[in-house]
């Protein structure tokens, strides 16, 4: 993701951290734009959905084939 100039100033401004734009742009609600953009919003339901989420899978992992980015198998973490 690319972030322009004025996007940086701005959300430095605003207090936003790298972070919060890749988790907006990742998991926010798209809303199309007048003048051909997509506006990505953060409702509180969707925070609460992933907060849940991150919750659910504390000590569990997946393996990836790293070229086609196939998940060969998921499973729980031992706690060593």
């Amino acid at each position: 993701m690319e972030i322009s100039q004025h996007a940086s100033i701005r959300s430095r401004q605003r207090g936003f951290q790298d972070a919060d734009l890749f988790l907006i742009a990742n998991f926010g609600i798209p809303i199309k734009r007048p003048g051909n953009v997509v506006e990505y919003r953060m409702p509180q339901k969707v925070i609460k959905q992933i907060i849940q989420s991150l919750d659910r899978i504390c000590h569990k992992a997946i393996l990836m084939d790293e070229n086609d980015k196939t998940v060969i198998t998921a499973y729980n973490l031992n706690n060593r």
